[in-house]
């Protein structure tokens, strides 16, 4: 467990579950070991009151009143939120536990299950989130860049991404090769881009995310 407190030490188990003594006894428990845990009874609980901005994860009970554990999976997968869900339950019923993965799920823990096998989950999910939340810093950073090419900078960002050189730009934009030199130029530079290899990731980073952001 040091592993997951020394790569995030800042980072949250979030604990949802309308069980109030198992959710105390686990915040008891990683706090013992050093860890951050707060224990919410309801899924709105935890939706009004979290910081979903920090780095962590969520121990999810499957059934609760009001909204249900997968309800929330739902939601959180809406707000763009990558914090990695464990789920726990005391009902064995596959169809739930394979909706639960098919949406995304870290893992699925039966209960009473062994808290050295809970462990072991949340420190491999607190790692995943680190890793997601580094995905998502990239892809921000990246679309913040594009964001400051002029239209011109941006239509020949779109050709170079295609593979396209100078003089078929040229061509397509109707402007000399000596004009789409300078425009490239300046793309590179604001895109913080190397090579026509960085250019492509940046152009497949970013309409990747504008892709999701709409089939949200």
């Amino acid at each position: 467990m040091d592993r997951a407190k020394e790569a995030n030490p800042a980072a949250i188990i979030h604990i949802i579950d309308d069980d109030t003594n198992l959710s105390g006894s686990l915040v008891d428990l990683f706090e013992s070991i050093g860890m951050r845990a707060i224990a919410f009874k309801t899924a709105n609980d935890f939706l009004n009151d979290a910081d979903l901005t920090m780095p962590g994860c969520v121990l999810l009970d499957v059934k609760m009143p009001g909204m249900t554990g997968l309800e929330l999976q739902a939601k959180l997968a809406e707000l763009r939120y990558p914090l990695p869900i464990i789920f726990m339950t005391g009902d064995p019923n596959v169809a739930t536990s394979v909706s639960a993965m098919k949406a995304g799920a870290f893992d699925f823990l039966l209960k009473p299950f062994k808290l050295e096998s809970l462990v072991t989950l949340l420190r491999l999910a607190l790692e995943r989130n680190a890793d997601l939340r580094a995905k998502q810093a990239a892809t921000l950073h990246a679309q913040a860049t594009v964001d400051t090419l002029t239209p011109r900078e941006a239509e020949v960002f779109g050709y170079v991404a295609k593979g396209m050189m100078n003089k078929q730009i040229a061509h397509e934009m109707n402007i000399s090769e000596i004009m789409v030199k300078l425009h490239r130029g300046r793309m590179m530079k604001k895109l913080e881009a190397r090579s026509v290899p960085d250019v492509v990731r940046k152009f497949d980073e970013v309409n990747r995310n504008a892709a999701e952001a709409l089939g949200r």
